[in-house]
């Protein structure tokens, strides 16, 4: 194996981890440091955002599996065409159950509704557009470029659905 493909599972298998860890750290941050409490609104926010963490280590994990076996298409991608849909969901879900709690006290809602900002920007980050830049290469890019990209999991979902779309029309 290359350098390169060595380094990049490096980077894939710490974007994996730290999706994971930033579960962990959100939580921290809400409910232990900042003490806010275990409204319905704050909780349905962090599920939400666990919801997308979770789902981003997933298929970093699955990017990583990819590249070390060298396959056309990350294992189990059929799996994220399928919570693309539920994910959606979740979160209308989540913005109605958001709605009612404004009504209450800031400290019941705020952090449950910037949570479901940070889960919504997951959403957008994995199913649509790389919102993160956080390498050279990606800086470099968008500052060429001046636009997003579409992100990683978007165009392996789109490649799919283009072999599946070519394998049904061949046979």
């Amino acid at each position: 194996m290359t350098r390169h493909r060595t380094a990049l599972r490096g980077r894939l298998r710490t974007l994996a981890t730290l999706e994971l860890v930033g579960v962990l750290v959100i939580g921290w941050a809400v409910f232990g440091a900042y003490e806010a409490p275990r409204s319905r609104a704050n909780i349905v926010g962090f599920a939400l955002v666990t919801l997308h963490l979770l789902i981003g280590s997933a298929y970093w994990t699955v990017k990583t599996r990819q590249l070390r076996d060298v396959d056309p298409q990350p294992p189990l991608i059929g799996v994220f065409a399928w919570l693309r849909p539920i994910c959606q969901v979740a979160l209308a879900a989540g913005l109605i159950a958001l709605a009612p709690a404004v009504d209450q006290p800031v400290a019941t809602w705020l952090p449950g509704v910037v949570l479901y900002g940070l889960a919504l920007a997951e959403y957008v980050n994995y199913f649509h557009w790389q919102l993160m830049h956080d390498t050279r290469s990606d800086l470099l890019r968008l500052a060429r470029t001046r636009r997003l990209r579409r992100s990683h999991l978007s165009e392996d979902l789109r490649i799919r659905k283009a072999t599946r779309t070519r394998h049904a029309t061949s046979q």
